[in-house]
C-alpha cells in the first residue's frame, strides 16, 4: 500500500463530500487506502460516505473522542508506507498525492511534510509551517511585533513569515489539515498523544518526530485549499476556546518544563495561556451579548422616560408604589420585552432588522399592556406603555435602522449579476433566500447547472438554467455576471478549481456556500440562512 488516508470528521457533511471528491480525483495510479473516521456526527455524515464513497473505510467512534484519538483509531489499521492527516474541509488538487509521495520518496531524511496550505481567499494560511512555540514568540505575537516586523528572524519566528511561500523550508512543524508522515517516523515518534482534544497535536507529533532524528519540510510544489475551523463551528464557542488554550497547557507542560524554568518560571507561562484565555472569553462574550445589554438598556431608558412623561418630572401623580414594587416593574417590563425579542429572532438571524425589531416591540407592548390591565400589582399605567412602545420604536429599532443604513455596502449602486452554478432548486432558494438577506446586495440572472442531462432554459420562479458547467465562461461574459455562488452540495468544487485563471480582465467575485437542503426548503417555504464563503478559484 502506497498511502493510507485518515480524515476525522464531526458534523461537515458538505466539506468531507467535497474533500473524498477531490481525494479520488487525486490518487493518480496510486494505491491508496482511505479512513473516514468519524467522531459521533450528528449531521448525515456517515450515510453520505456509505451512499457516495462505499471505497472508503468508515470507522465510528460512537463518541467525540477528539481528533488525536480518533486519528489513532485509523492509524492503528492502515497498512501504507505513507500515511496522510487530512482535514475534512480541504479541497485538493490532482497532483497533490503524487507530489508528496515523490518528495518524501526522494528526500530519506523528511520524516513529514505538509504542501502549501491556502485560505478560501487564495491567501496563505500560516498554520502550514511554523516554529516550535516559545515564550518570545508568544510575547511578539501578543504586543503586535510579529505582525509589523514578519520579514524578521526574531519576530516573524512562530509562523516563519519571513520565508518565500514558495519555496521548499525545512520547518519545525507543518499543519494537521495535510500532514504525510512516512511509517518509519511515525514508528519511532508514537501515535498522536490523545491528551490533545481539538488543537495542538500537530505540532506535539512535530515536536516529537523531529526529537526522533527526522526532518520535516514545508513543500509549496502543490497545494489545497482549507477551510479553516468548519468541525470547531459546530463546538460551542467557549469550548473550542477553551479546547485551544488546555492544549498550550499541556504542550508547555509536556515539552517545556524543564527548559522554562531557566529563563521564565513555568508558573509564568502558565498564568500567561491562561489570562490570554480569559481576554478571549471576555470578547466572545462581549462580541455576542453586546445587542442583548444594548437593547435592555434602552428598554429601561425608555420606561423611566414614559414614566416621566406620563406623571411628571417629579411623580406627583405616580402610584404610591413601594421600592419592591417599582423594582418587580422594571424587571418583569424588562423580561417581558426580552424573551420576546429572543423568541422573534431579534438575537439569530434577524439581529440586525430593523422591520423585526418593530414586530418584537409591539408583540412586548401587547403582553405588558395585558399585565397592566389584568394584575393589579403591575398596574403603573397604561399610557405610560403607550409612550414606552414609541421611545422603544425610536431607540430599539432606530439603532438597527442606522447600523443597516451605515453598514449597506451598495448604497447608491446598481445590484450586481450573479449567477449560481448547481442545481435549479439550489438557484431557486438561493434567489428567495437573497429577497430577505439584506446583507448581500445582488440579482440572479440564472442556474448554470452541473449535470450533464440538464436542460438549458428550464424554469422555476422565473430562474432560468443558462448552461452547463462547461458554459459558465460564455455565461459571465453574455450576462456581465459579477458574482458566482456555487452550492457546494451539489457541484463537485473539483470542476471549479481552475476556472478562475480563464476570465481575464471579468474576474467575477466565486463564493462557495456550503450547503443546502433543496428541493424541501423551496417547497416548504423554509429558507436558510446563507453562509457565503468567499473562494478564489484558479490560484496556481
Amino acid at each position: 500500500m502506497d498511502l493510507s488516508v485518515v480524515i476525522v470528521s464531526y458534523n461537515v457533511s458538505s466539506f468531507l463530500d467535497q474533500t473524498l471528491a477531490t481525494l479520488s480525483e487525486a490518487m493518480n495510479g496510486l494505491d491508496v487506502e482511505t479512513f473516514v473516521v468519524d467522531n459521533d456526527s450528528y449531521d448525515d455524515s456517515v450515510d453520505m460516505v456509505r451512499r457516495k464513497y462505499p471505497w472508503v473505510k468508515l470507522i465510528e467512534s460512537g463518541e467525540n473522542i477528539g481528533f488525536a484519538r480518533a486519528n489513532n483509531l485509523a492509524l492503528e489499521q492502515a497498512q501504507g508506507n505513507y500515511l496522510l492527516l487530512l482535514n475534512p474541509d480541504t479541497v485538493l488538487r490532482t497532483d497533490t498525492l503524487t507530489t508528496m509521495v515523490d518528495f518524501l520518496d526522494t528526500h530519506p531524511d523528511a520524516g513529514a511534510a505538509g504542501c502549501k496550505v491556502l485560505n478560501p481567499d487564495g491567501s496563505l494560511q500560516l498554520a502550514c509551517r511554523r516554529g516550535f512555540p516559545s515564550p518570545g514568540m508568544a510575547l511578539y505575537k501578543m504586543i503586535g511585533l510579529s505582525g509589523l516586523f514578519p520579514k524578521s528572524k526574531t519576530f516573524g519566528a512562530y509562523n516563519l513569515t519571513y520565508l518565500d511561500p514558495d519555496e521548499i523550508a525545512e520547518v519545525d512543524a507543518v499543519s494537521g489539515s495535510f500532514m504525510m508522515l512516512k511509517r518509519e517516523a511515525l514508528d519511532k515518534a508514537g501515535l498522536l498523544d490523545g491528551d490533545f482534544f481539538m488543537y495542538g497535536e500537530d505540532l506535539d507529533l512535530c515536536y516529537r518526530v523531529k526529537h526522533a532524528g527526522w526532518k520535516i519540510y514545508y513543500v509549496p510544489d502543490t497545494e489545497i485549499i482549507h477551510f479553516k475551523g468548519e468541525s470547531a463551528k459546530t463546538v460551542p464557542t467557549l469550548k473550542s476556546v477553551r479546547d485551544f488554550y488546555t492544549a498550550m497547557h499541556i504542550f508547555v507542560e509536556k515539552h517545556y518544563r524543564k527548559g522554562s524554568k531557566k529563563i521564565i518560571p513555568q508558573w509564568m507561562i502558565i498564568a500567561g495561556i491562561y489570562s490570554s484565555m480569559g481576554l478571549v472569553y471576555s470578547y466572545r462574550i462581549f462580541k455576542r451579548l453586546w445587542q442583548p445589554f444594548l437593547d435592555l438598556a434602552l428598554l429601561n431608558i425608555s420606561l423611566v422616560l414614559g414614566i416621566l412623561l406620563r406623571f411628571g418630572l417629579r411623580l406627583e401623580s405616580a402610584p404610591e408604589y413601594s421600592n419592591l414594587q417599582w423594582a418587580s416593574i422594571f424587571i418583569v417590563y424588562s423580561a417581558l420585552y426580552m424573551s420576546t425579542f429572543f423568541f422573534t429572532g431579534m438575537y439569530h438571524r434577524y439581529r440586525n432588522s430593523p422591520d423585526r425589531s418593530l414586530l418584537g416591540i409591539f408583540i412586548g407592548f401587547l403582553f405588558n399592556v395585558f399585565i397592566v390591565n389584568f394584575i393589579k400589582e403591575y398596574n403603573f399605567s397604561r399610557i405610560a406603555s403607550f409612550y414606552c412602545w414609541g421611545f422603544n420604536t425610536i431607540l430599539v429599532s432606530g439603532w438597527r435602522f442606522l447600523f443597516q443604513l451605515s453598514s449597506a455596502k451598495d448604497s447608491g449602486r446598481a445590484r450586481d449579476n450573479a449567477v449560481v452554478v448547481g442545481r435549479l432548486e439550489d438557484a431557486v432558494t438561493v434567489k428567495r433566500a437573497l429577497a430577505i438577506d439584506s446583507s448581500i446586495s445582488c440579482d440572479i440572472v440564472g442556474c448554470v447547472e452541473s449535470s450533464s442531462d440538464a436542460i438549458r432554459g428550464r424554469e422555476i420562479e422565473g430562474v432560468h438554467v443558462l448552461g452547463l458547467v462547461d458554459d459558465l465562461e460564455d455565461v459571465i461574459r453574455e450576462y456581465s455576471v459579477h458574482t458566482v455562488i456555487i452550492v457546494g452540495s451539489s457541484v463537485p468544487f473539483a470542476d471549479i478549481l481552475g476556472a478562475g485563471s480563464r476570465f481575464g480582465v471579468l474576474r467575477p467575485e466565486f463564493k462557495l456556500i456550503p450547503e443546502l437542503n433543496c428541493p424541501e426548503n423551496v417547497k416548504n417555504n423554509e429558507l436558510p440562512r446563507l453562509t457565503m464563503i468567499d473562494i478564489k478559484p484558479g490560484t496556481k
